[in-house]
C-alpha cells in the first residue's frame, strides 16, 4: 500500500500554499499596485505550479500562470492562459458549478472582462468585444451587474482611432493633403 510519502500526488498543504501565494500576488499586484513586491512571490508561485501542475491542467494552475505572465508583461501567455481558464470554466458552468456554489457568477464575468482587457492591450478589438458581449449576456441571464462597460468604451475608442484616414479627391488620404 502506498503512503503519502510514496505518492506522486502533492500533499494538500502544497495546494494551500499555491492558493495563498496566488492570492498574495493578486492582492499585491492588482489590489495595492506593488508590482515589485509581487515579483518574488510570483516566482515562487510559478515554481510550485511547474512542479505540481506542469501542464496547467488545474484552474489554479491556469489562473496562476496568467497572473504571473501579466505581471511579467507577457501578453501572449496572459491571453493564452486566460482563454484556457475560461474554456475550463465554461465546461464547469455547463455541469452546474455555479449552482452548487463552486463559482460565484460574477467571478466568471470578471474573468471575461479581464480577457477583454488583455485583448484590448493586444489590439485584438473584435475578440475583446466578443468577450464583453458574452460577459454582458452572462450577467443579464443571472441578474448581476455588468462591470465591463468602461472596457467596452475603451475598445470602441481604440477601434475608432485605428480606422483609416478619410479618402479625398483622387484617392489621396485627407490627412496627406
Amino acid at each position: 500500500m502506498a503512503t503519502r510519502a510514496d505518492s506522486t500526488e502533492p500533499a494538500p498543504t502544497v495546494w494551500r500554499d499555491i492558493t495563498e501565494l496566488y492570492h498574495q500576488v493578486l492582492d499585491l499586484y492588482y489590489g495595492r499596485g506593488q508590482r515589485a513586491k509581487a515579483f518574488p512571490l510570483a516566482l515562487r508561485l510559478l515554481r510550485l505550479l511547474h512542479k505540481h501542475d506542469p501542464d496547467a491542467n488545474t484552474l489554479l494552475g491556469m489562473s496562476g500562470r496568467w497572473l504571473v505572465a501579466e505581471l511579467d508583461g507577457d501578453l501572449e501567455d496572459t491571453i493564452r492562459y486566460r482563454e484556457r481558464e475560461l474554456n475550463a470554466l465554461r465546461q464547469h458552468i455547463a455541469s452546474g458549478l455555479i449552482e452548487n456554489g463552486g463559482l460565484v457568477a460574477d467571478e466568471f464575468a470578471d474573468r471575461l472582462d479581464l480577457l477583454a482587457s488583455s485583448y484590448l492591450d493586444a489590439k485584438r478589438y473584435d475578440d475583446a468585444l466578443t468577450c464583453l458581449i458574452e460577459s454582458e449576456r452572462f450577467c443579464a441571464d443571472r441578474g448581476i451587474a455588468f462591470d465591463g462597460k468602461a472596457i467596452r468604451a475603451d475598445v470602441k475608442r481604440a477601434m475608432r482611432r485605428r480606422k483609416p484616414a478619410a479618402v479625398g479627391d483622387g484617392g489621396t488620404p485627407a490627412s496627406a493633403r
